[in-house]
């Protein structure tokens, strides 16, 4: 150990632990300053006063005093109406929510596809998906759209009490986009009335229930914005409604202010086709046309379409000169279907028909849509300008599945002649092709026609790339099923095809094929 030092002065002794400690102790005071200075600039940045930095630990301390209001801006008194409309929105959505169920499918679709060579091969691929549906029969019969449970045998419902059941299908009809569904339990259930969506007027409220997105059961209000809206190419025209309709709405109930169903909810309008979204326009299935398919896939097995046998064409000045026809409205019988009701009530061509069943009749999808919405068997009225005078006739409504079947199973004119199949296609001259995996992902749904002959009947009103969705309002499932019906059609009638061009759908019809 060194020595002490000795300063005579003051008689201290310094050693050099005592120097050690001193070190330490004014590094520790110039730190505990630096960090106060630190702490001091920087809040003196956020805009602290400095009085307020010097005492801060006072105001850590102190409790800040605060007066919450205790009473509402608004009496209720002043806001009667308003809270009536609160409380009985609340108890609408009480009253149909029980009867809204939760849908998940899966399944395996089988995807058909041809190579260069013509070559095809078939490869199956896994689909899920999820929808809504409403029960509206004691029983436990469900009613959804098709295309939530298209090509997906496995069908699972959710119901609001959190039970989960297993469905089977009743019966579809893809041109409407209904489908009836059973749950597999004897019940019973408790199921939404049906409303009458005659009645129903722009601008009445509306509650969308449903599904969206699978997050579970949810409620959405709006207005009924319009009605006879043709979006698409459904069979029936749809109610057009503000109420927000999103992915897994589909299939659901759209109710009225009674809790009945005025429609089923079916579709959106968005303009983004591959990532679709609520924009403000929703469309739902009128629950009049809902209600009459499931009664006949009940009643038959399938769907039932009214059927008169006629080609009919919208009016053009041209023809109006022509005929000396000066009203405003009705259509023009193009060509009669041989032994059709049509034909049979007196029906000619070039009638014009004005009305139908008291109905002012204003274009050929009009016209459509009433003659396949009307009672099988049932007559019907139909006023007709003929010649400068009105006529009425009265037809008998066949259904349609079933005559064309009839039809295709005439014996040719001559015992020995029979239907060159060939041949027929070839004097239609159209070809067509199914649509790739990345078509059906987008939403294609039929056959493609790929080629027009130059001799084609069709040409000038068929273009290569259109989508033939149906041949005689059944749906086209695949190329070679659609060549065998059409062939088969148009042999002994005239023959209508349901097309898709872009966002616009149409009808046309081919006239019989005579190749002999």
């Amino acid at each position: 150990m060194a020595p002490p030092v000795h300063h005579a002065a003051n008689n201290l002794t310094i050693t050099p632990m005592n120097d050690k400690l001193r070190r330490t102790l004014v590094l520790l005071a110039v730190f505990c300053i630096t960090f106060l200075a630190v702490y001091v600039i920087r809040h003196l940045q956020d805009g602290h006063r400095l009085k307020d930095i010097l005492t801060w630990h006072k105001s850590d301390t102190r409790s800040e005093t605060y007066t919450l209001r205790s009473s509402p801006s608004i009496d209720l008194n002043e806001v009667e109406v308003l809270a009536a409309i609160n409380q009985e929105s609340a108890a609408i959505v009480r009253a149909a929510m029980p009867a809204v169920v939760s849908i998940d499918t899966s399944g395996v679709r089988h995807e058909r596809y041809r190579d260069f060579w013509g070559r095809t091969w078939v490869q199956p691929s896994t689909v899920q998906g999820q929808g809504s549906g409403v029960i509206v029969t004691e029983e436990g019969h469900v009613l959804t759209n098709h295309h939530v449970i298209q090509g997906t045998p496995n069908i699972r419902l959710t119901l609001h009490d959190g039970s989960v059941y297993s469905a089977k299908v009743i019966g579809t009809d893809p041109a409407v986009d209904i489908a009836v569904l059973k749950i597999d339990d004897k019940g019973p259930f408790q199921p939404l009335k049906f409303g009458d969506s005659s009645k129903i007027e722009v601008g009445n409220i509306v509650f969308a229930v449903g599904n969206p997105f699978g997050l579970g059961k949810s409620v959405t209000d709006g207005k009924i914005s319009a009605k006879k809206r043709s979006f698409s190419d459904s069979q029936v025209d749809l109610l057009q409604t503000s109420a927000a309709i999103n992915p897994g709405n589909s299939g659901g109930p759209l109710v009225n202010i009674r809790g009945e169903i005025i429609g089923i909810n079916s579709r959106i309008y968005s303009t983004d086709k591959k990532n679709p979204g609520f924009q403000g326009i929703g469309f739902a299935i009128p629950s009049n046309a809902a209600l009459e398919t499931m009664k006949s896939i009940l009643a038959r097995g399938r769907p039932t379409r009214g059927f008169l046998g006629m080609a009919l064409e919208n009016l053009d000045p041209f023809t109006r000169k022509q005929l000396n026809f000066k009203q405003t409205h009705g259509v023009r019988v193009a060509g009669l279907v041989p032994q059709s009701p049509a034909t049979q009530a007196g029906l000619r061509p070039n009638d014009i028909i004005t009305r139908f069943n008291g109905t002012q009749v204003r274009n050929t999808r009009q016209l459509i849509t009433l003659i396949q919405q009307s009672k099988i068997n049932s007559d019907v009225r139909i006023e007709i300008w003929r010649d400068g005078a009105q006529r009425t006739l009265t037809a008998t409504m066949r259904d349609a599945s079933d005559f064309n079947q009839n039809a295709t199973r005439k014996k040719p004119p001559h015992p020995n002649q029979h239907v060159d199949t060939q041949a027929i296609l070839t004097a239609l001259g159209i070809y067509v092709r199914e649509p790739t995996h990345t078509e059906r992902s987008q939403g294609v749904d039929g056959v493609i026609i790929s080629k027009i002959s130059r001799q084609s009947q069709l040409l000038g009103k068929l273009r290569i790339g259109d989508v033939i969705r149906a041949i005689n309002s059944r749906r086209a499932q695949s190329a070679d099923d659609f060549l065998t019906r059409l062939a088969a059609s148009a042999a002994v009638q005239d023959t209508e095809l349901l097309v898709k061009r872009g966002e616009l759908s149409f009808r046309i019809t081919l006239s019989r094929v005579r190749t002999r």
